[in-house]
């Protein structure tokens, strides 16, 4: 899976036979808070905000009282330790310590790909203009060079390098861990719906509608609101699919990573290593797609 990678914006003009000008970039982002955001991250924050909601103010309500605090320490702790460190991957700037502060006042260089074969040569940036270690490599949608990239993370709208790459794999480990407790609790508020309900009217507040089954009350105990005992099913029901979903793409991503720290590679260098066999196997099906010759 490679949904947090995204291709270096380009730089000059495709056709090199003609004499290019020099092309004017763009200032440099200097985190994920910087213009402009990216939809995936409005996306992850959505999808926070809704998994909190349901899950502290509809669902683990509904647990038996001697759940209840396990219900809300557990992945309580796991929702508040996800959104620090989510936070701190976000605002770090992960750029090369030879940066200049001049980068994020104004455009940058000019760089022309008939002068130079590659951005970054014998260790120095020519768009940068600065001196950077092995390591660095020239992120095209944040304009500067990461120290010790990874790969440029839309969810994050920020670069994941050696400054931050801590802080991102701990976001995703986190999510995993708190959305799939908040996922147990779902698939058994589902189950006891139709199997015992009662087990779910523990609260003080359904003492007033034990002759009314289909009455239930949401966002408990501090503003309790009287809802239908569709919505609870129906709410449910999304949650579970849509933390399913999440916790299976969050756990595939976090295994590539650990994959990678175990065989000492960026996300990057996978990448480059994985580009000679995908172009043998493109040329191997073109062979196959031509006719033969009699």
């Amino acid at each position: 899976m490679n949904i947090c990678n995204k291709p270096p914006n380009k730089t000059a003009p495709e056709n090199l036979g003609e004499a290019a000008p020099e092309v004017q970039v763009q200032c440099s982002r200097r985190n994920g808070w910087s213009w402009p955001l990216h939809y995936f991250q409005l996306i992850a924050w959505l999808l926070y905000l809704f998994f909190a909601l349901v899950g502290f103010g509809i669902l683990v309500p509904l647990l038996p009282r001697h759940w209840l605090i396990a219900g809300y320490i557990c992945p309580g702790v796991c929702f508040i330790y996800h959104l620090v460190v989510h936070l701190t991957a976000v605002s770090i700037d992960p750029a090369d310590a030879n940066i200049q502060e001049k980068n994020y006042l104004g455009p940058l260089g000019t760089f022309n790909r008939t002068q130079h074969a590659h951005v970054i040569e014998n260790h120095h940036c020519h768009v940068c203009d600065v001196d950077v270690s092995a390591k660095t490599k020239h992120c095209g949608t944040c304009n500067k060079c990461v120290c010790g990239f990874d790969h440029h993370c839309k969810w994050l709208n920020n670069c994941v390098g050696e400054r931050n790459y801590w802080f991102f794999l701990n976001s995703v480990l986190s999510a995993i861990l708190g959305l799939g407790l908040l996922l147990l609790i779902a698939c058994y508020v589902f189950v006891e719906f139709f199997a015992d309900p009662m087990n779910l009217r523990s609260d003080q507040h359904f003492d007033a509608l034990k002759n009314h089954t289909d009455l239930w009350f949401v966002f408990l105990p501090a503003a309790p609101v009287e809802t239908r005992a569709s919505a609870i099913l129906v709410m449910a029901g999304i949650f579970v699919l849509l933390s399913l979903m999440t916790v299976i793409l969050l756990g595939h991503l976090f295994i590539f990573h650990i994959y990678l720290m175990w065989n000492k590679l960026t996300t990057y260098e996978y990448i480059l290593q994985q580009r000679p066999q995908q172009e043998a196997e493109e040329a191997d099906k073109q062979l196959e797609s031509c006719p033969s010759q009699v």
